[in-house]
């Protein structure tokens, strides 16, 4: 209790409930006969990412070990250890019989709170002052960014990419963690892997203790994280460099001791690399996997509320004897701002967790150049006004998905009872390997995410980057569906695919006004007012 006080406690409770709010509003409006997803309504992503993350945990609860996608139809290498994180919540699903979005949430849950916590233990680290420390917990949750100031600065840049306080969750801590458990999980472990490397270098009685949280903190972060390699692989690389020759903490002959934790980090991350791409159809998911980044100018906006402070303090921190602690987070945001338009795919991925250093980095210049500037009586509210002022994007976020979930008639993150019915047909009759022709369109609208998401089904179309050659098979099931298409095609189509059913519904409609129950080849199994299942028939067979 001395290193993490009552209050922070309580704290880290409030933040884990507060990101939970949402999804509780949804659990409690869900109608008699729906059922809740357990996603977020905003942004719509966040949907498509949820649903492929209960694909993983559906393979953890079925017994599986191992990984392969169930968003396309072609057959690939099942692979260990990549997403195991999530293999593992469905293990825990499958051990404890709780529903896998019960354990989902529960897990983000938990994870928002070691992330709190890991943030204390970072602020210990270069603050003495509590005051200081409870300055970066707030401006590493609460605070978010400014970028929605172009919704009236220009709108029209706005109508392309939208604010990233409402979309990107890599960009702000309390964001991700309140989208994704593994996003709370790894932003946590880059605060440890740091602090056990700091622990490490300065402390020879327990250093062998210290290299091995070190090495499975590393081994966590390959997992969670494979891309982190080009960022904390260096950033621990330049502080060992910093403390052999500079500060003289660390000998050459310790220092080799650093090919343990790298090497297995270095390990884990390069078996993904080569299984990903050793496989065609792990070749495509990584080939369609593109994070890059937004101009600029909406990281320059997105950060202002830490800019700010930073800039206002950066001519004291140079003038002061500063500890040698404050080179982690001030090469952690340098490495990141290089990253950002480095020629990778995964530009915005390395965005993960940077508001732990710029909150540290916030603080101070808030702490030591504002606070000084205002009478003691008038900084409190100042403090507090500009943190309120920082957080809007995180408050309006939240208190979106409050208003969109409380209103499930009109919201796809809920299974209307139709759906159920066919859902409840499907487990008893199919097989979760019988592929369904489904729909997915380019604003991730449709049927393939969601059958994956609710039963854990093999489907031909359902994501963005899962689904293999993509936009290929988006084309190929509006074929399907258009009256010009002939019948010795669509056969052909489902023969060579070896699609099983045709989950057909409103979006299907909206494709073409052909009829599938009007064909010989297929055979109508279930029907709903809002949903047919049809089994595919053909040769007779």
């Amino acid at each position: 209790m001395k290193r993490f006080p009552l209050s922070l406690w309580l704290f880290a409770l409030f933040i884990a409930a507060l990101t939970s709010l949402p999804y509780l509003v949804g659990q409690w409006r869900t109608p008699d006969g729906w059922q809740y997803s357990g996603a977020s309504a905003v942004p719509v992503g966040a949907q498509i990412d949820y649903n492929s993350h209960l694909a993983k945990m559906w393979q953890g609860y079925r017994g599986q070990f191992t990984y392969r996608l169930l968003f396309t139809h072609e057959p690939h290498l099942d692979l260990p250890v990549v997403q195991s994180f999530y293999l593992a919540l469905g293990w825990l699903a499958r051990l404890t019989s709780l529903s896998l979005p019960l354990v989902y949430h529960l897990a983000r849950f938990a994870f928002t709170l070691t992330l709190v916590l890991s943030l204390w233990a970072f602020a210990r680290r270069v603050f003495t002052q509590p005051r200081e420390r409870w300055l970066v917990i707030l401006f590493g949750t609460l605070a978010s960014g400014w970028s929605w100031w172009l919704l009236f600065i220009d709108p029209v840049m706005t109508r392309t990419v939208a604010p990233i306080e409402f979309w990107l969750a890599d960009a702000f801590n309390l964001f991700g963690a309140f989208q994704m458990p593994h996003f709370a999980a790894a932003m946590t472990l880059h605060i440890v892997t740091l602090l056990t490397f700091d622990d490490w270098v300065r402390t020879d009685k327990t250093s062998q203790r210290n290299l091995l949280w070190l090495t499975l903190a590393l081994a966590g972060l390959a997992i969670l994280q494979p891309y982190s390699l080009l960022l904390f692989i260096p950033l621990l690389t330049l502080l060992a460099a910093y403390h052999l020759f500079s500060s003289r903490l660390l000998t050459w002959r310790r220092g080799l001791w650093l090919g343990i934790p790298f090497g297995l980090h270095l390990a884990l991350v390069g078996y993904q690399y080569l299984a990903l791409n050793s496989d065609p159809i792990w070749r495509s998911f990584t080939e369609q996997n593109i994070t890059a980044s937004p101009l600029v100018t909406y990281y320059l906006l997105g950060y202002l509320p830490f800019i700010i402070p930073i800039l206002l303090g950066a001519r004291r921190f140079m003038l002061e004897s500063a500890d040698d602690r404050w080179w982690m987070p001030l090469l952690w945001v340098a490495l990141v701002a290089m990253l950002l338009y480095a020629p990778f795919p995964t530009q915005r991925r390395y965005l993960l967790g940077v508001q732990t250093p710029l909150a540290v980095m916030a603080a101070y210049g808030w702490s030591r150049a504002v606070l000084p500037r205002l009478s003691r009586s008038w900084r409190g509210l100042a403090t507090a006004v500009y943190l309120l002022l920082a957080s809007i994007g995180l408050l309006a976020i939240l208190l979106v998905n409050i208003a969109a979930l409380a209103n499930p008639v009109s919201n796809a993150a809920f299974y209307q009872p139709g759906e159920m019915q066919a859902f409840a047909w499907l487990r008893q009759n199919a097989t979760p390997d019988d592929v369904v022709l489904t729909t997915f369109d380019a604003a991730g609208q449709g049927s393939g995410g969601r059958l994956v998401a609710a039963l854990g089904q093999h489907v031909y179309l359902g994501h963005w980057i899962e689904t293999a050659d993509y936009l290929r098979k988006q084309a190929d099931v509006e074929r399907f569906y258009q009256p010009a298409t002939t019948d010795s095609w669509r056969q052909q189509f489902l023969k060579e695919t070896g699609i099983a059913y045709i989950w057909y519904d409103e979006s299907a409609r909206a494709l073409g006004s052909w009829q599938p129950s009007a064909a010989g080849y297929l055979q109508p199994v279930f029907e709903s007012d809002s949903i047919s299942l049809l089994k595919v028939i053909l040769n007779g067979g």
